[in-house]
């Protein structure tokens, strides 16, 4: 048994946050059901011209049900208020304002199903005087101020990512908060709202530095690799063509290790060295002469000789080698998985195990509307003729009537 079988979410998720908690709740065991229109699809799905063949969508979209709606219809809304009724979870991250235009937001909800639990998720939360504003992760990471430190000391600008990283740490505090809820609703029979801003998640990845300005007055600047507690600390350049091995030395115990595993040259004996004070004084040399040992070897063997000694070190991989790297084949943690339209493709695994518990498993993002019939047929319980009519009137959409879908989000 999985350890949320028979627990129903509805997924109103577009872009990654509530896609990706979504995906992990259907993994643990949940039903999940991705609620969308052909009319406004989430934005992810009109990435590339056909909306199911998408690979950021398949990936953040694993692992659910897509009911294909037509919400701004009356009887699309009945039919998405009977889901409400027999629903744990709801999820949502449109932009402020949407789900009570569609009469669908925490308070309307709760008179359907008062033991309903609610999640939120804009970027700047539901109050306050940016609640209405449109916000991507990248975008979270500057307003959160995480991207004022993200770049060499020497860049003219901010460098960051353009990895949405506060989307996807959202998204685990989202699935940490409606497991929590459930617990809660377990003891008390009582639901709640959960409001999460996304700026919020990505600030609390930040809190040492808003410590360092409150005690010390000081505005951390960006330290590229470097760390202010330990050194070597960064990424070398490695024998090779853009080849690079990262490094972490904390302590002087392992600084010593790191000395032995090079074969003590004589700048290690260098009293500016001695100590981590006196090397972080002096990293710019240090640095200088911990790349000029990596620039002779390949990256892998520069790793495996300082973990060999206990020195943390890494490899710095590309998709191709953290494909074929052996302790993730181990761990399984790239699987393939066969999309009806994609056909076979790889995709991130599982990340965890659990004891006493069914073994988890992903199942391809489906096709717009793809489960729309069996969900009509066996959660509403309604006949194949009633199912046609609607299909036949627009308000509900399987993969067929759903080709030729187009637009943007919800609002």
């Amino acid at each position: 048994m999985l350890a949320l079988e028979n627990v129903k979410v509805l997924s109103f998720g577009t872009g990654a946050v509530v896609p990706d908690a979504g995906k992990i709740l259907g993994e643990l065991g949940a039903d999940v059901i991705k609620l969308e229109s052909k009319d406004n699809l989430d934005f992810v799905r009109t990435l590339a011209p056909d909306f199911n063949n998408i690979g950021p969508f398949n990936e953040s979209n694993r692992s659910k049900r897509s009911f294909g709606v037509n919400l701004k219809a009356e009887k699309g809304l009945e039919l998405v208020s009977q889901l409400v009724k027999i629903a744990d979870i709801i999820l949502e991250n449109f932009r402020g304002g949407v789900m009570k235009s569609l009469r669908l937001d925490y308070d309307s909800v709760r008179k359907l199903n008062p033991q309903i639990i609610y999640v939120s998720s804009q970027g700047f939360g539901s109050g306050g005087p940016y609640s209405d504003y449109q916000a991507y992760g990248p975008m979270l990471s500057a307003a959160s101020g995480v991207l004022s430190i993200w770049a060499q000391p020497d860049d003219p600008y901010p460098v960051g990512s353009n990895a949405p990283h506060p989307d996807f740490m959202a998204s685990k505090h989202v699935v940490i908060a409606a497991i929590a809820a459930l617990d809660y609703r377990c003891g008390t029979g009582k639901g709640q709202f959960i409001d999460m801003a996304q700026t919020e998640v990505a600030a609390s990845l930040a809190g040492e530095y808003y410590l360092d300005y409150t005690f010390n007055g000081r505005i951390t600047k960006p330290m590229g690799n470097r760390s202010p507690y330990a050194a070597p600390h960064s990424c070398y350049q490695c024998k090779g063509e853009d080849e690079w091995c990262a490094i972490a030395v904390f302590t002087d115990e392992e600084w010593q290790s790191f000395c032995d595993a090079i074969g003590n040259p004589s700048w290690t004996k260098e009293p500016k060295f001695a100590d981590l004070l006196s090397r972080l004084e002096n990293v710019d040399e240090l640095d200088e002469r911990v790349g000029e040992w990596t620039a002779k070897l390949d990256a892998h063997v520069v790793m495996e000789t300082l973990q060999a000694v206990g020195v943390a070190a890494g490899e710095v991989q590309r998709a191709p080698d953290t494909i074929a790297d052996p302790q993730l084949k181990w761990d399984n943690a790239v699987i393939e998985l066969d999309h009806p339209v994609s056909g076979k493709r790889l995709y991130p695994g599982i990340p965890y195990r659990m004891s006493g518990a069914s073994p988890m498993e992903s199942t391809p993002a489906p096709l717009l509307g793809q489960h729309t019939e069996e969900i009509c047929r066996d959660l509403l319980k309604m006949s194949d003729e009633e199912i046609k009519r609607l299909l036949d009137e627009g308000i509900i959409d399987n993969p067929e009537t759903a080709k030729g879908a187009g637009g943007g989000m919800f609002g």
